[in-house]
């Protein structure tokens, strides 16, 4: 097919690189997360890879894509490098899950439209490639824990630090105070990440401590502590905290920011340094692989902290502000609508006392 006179040649690399400044604005406007311009650019840059960074990007079609999709498919879990990852049925699938597949393919799709508007290619060959396909999840299935197990695992630090433990698995306190959050009031991972020491502070309106969090698209808030868990951080930071990491390279302005970014954190690692997800995911799943025999994520125990809170009778607009939702139907889909659920609804309504 001929070129139209206004077609600009452009290769895979350049128009990566002219799409993720595009990106970079939308995201200072509000309009993306800055964990969600993260992994585009992480896919796109596997994308320039796959397809070359000299290749023009005009050339590129749907088999292309379709090649592209089945080697990813089959290459190894970025997000694992220490351990293997788990399905939800407790086995571990090779190469990359449906979750990664889709999200690299739409960026690549997000890529190529605005390809289209800019006039550097001529059809989108991504309307040709069947996108690939994320697995629902059955109604009615229980994503988070029952009550009784999310007790014994706020508590596993405690039973534990008894035991003979390596360096790494020291942080008993830093362990409960970070599994007391996530199932008290279930923060997302990444703002428990994010979390400061300087976040936590008494509310002006109520007197009672909170912790500040950062959401997704810059959409801060405040999340009520418990005493409990207040006691537990204060013993953390007094007894516990490593101290920030030694620099080895004292004129390294790169390493100067990570150990001062280090020395704010609310939660470190055994070496001082702020801890990461996957740092807090390892840490949920070894609990709850010992305590409870099962498979648990930190994203599960978001989902019981808000199930809980909703049949306890809390509104959900409430819970919605809690978890940090700008939608309400965001915060149904957290709700817990097993059927055990519903017989204990009917069981506790005044209208079915004899």
């Amino acid at each position: 097919m001929a070129k139209p006179a206004n077609l600009s040649d452009i290769t895979v690399r350049d128009a990566t690189l002219e799409y993720l400044e595009i990106l970079e604005r939308r995201v200072m406007r509000s309009q993306l997360s800055a964990a969600t311009l993260t992994s585009y650019r992480r896919d796109l840059l596997e994308f320039t890879t796959l397809l070359g960074p000299d290749t023009d990007l005009d050339s590129i079609e749907a088999d292309d894509l379709e090649i592209a999709l089945t080697t990813l498919a089959k290459s190894p879990d970025r997000r694992y490098r220490v351990g293997v990852k788990i399905a939800e049925d407790g086995s571990t699938p090779p190469g990359r899950g449906p979750y990664s597949l889709t999200r690299w393919f739409t960026a690549v799709r997000g890529l190529f439209r605005w390809a289209v508007d800019k006039g550097y290619v001529q059809v989108d060959p991504t309307v040709k490639v069947t996108p690939p396909r994320v697995p629902t999840r059955v109604g009615g299935t229980r994503v988070g824990l029952r009550l009784d197990e999310a007790l014994t695992l706020r508590e596993a630090p405690a039973v534990r630090s008894s035991g003979q433990l390596r360096a790494d698995q020291r942080l008993s306190l830093r362990d409960e105070a970070i599994l007391r959050l996530l199932v008290e009031s279930g923060p997302r991972v990444s703002e428990l990440c994010g979390a400061n020491r300087s976040d936590i502070r008494v509310h002006e309106e109520t007197g009672t401590p909170v912790l500040h969090v950062r959401g997704k698209g810059r959409k801060d808030r405040d999340l009520p502590l418990s005493k409990p868990t207040v006691e537990v951080i204060e013993r953390y930071l007094a007894e516990e905290r490593p101290a920030p990491p030694t620099p080895q390279r004292p004129h390294d302005m790169v390493e100067r920011r990570r150990i001062d970014d280090a020395a704010g954190a609310l939660f470190v690692s055994v070496r001082g340094w702020r801890l990461s997800p996957r740092d807090v995911q390892r840490m949920v799943q070894r609990y709850a692989k010992e305590f409870l025999g099962r498979r648990a994520t930190p994203h599960s125990l978001r989902h019981t902290a808000l199930t809980v809170l909703a049949r306890a009778g809390v509104d959900i607009a409430t819970v919605a502000q809690i978890a940090g939702h700008a939608s309400l139907s965001t915060t149904s889909v957290y709700m817990d609508d097993s059927m055990s659920a519903a017989v204990e609804a009917i069981a506790e309504s005044p209208l079915a006392r004899p």
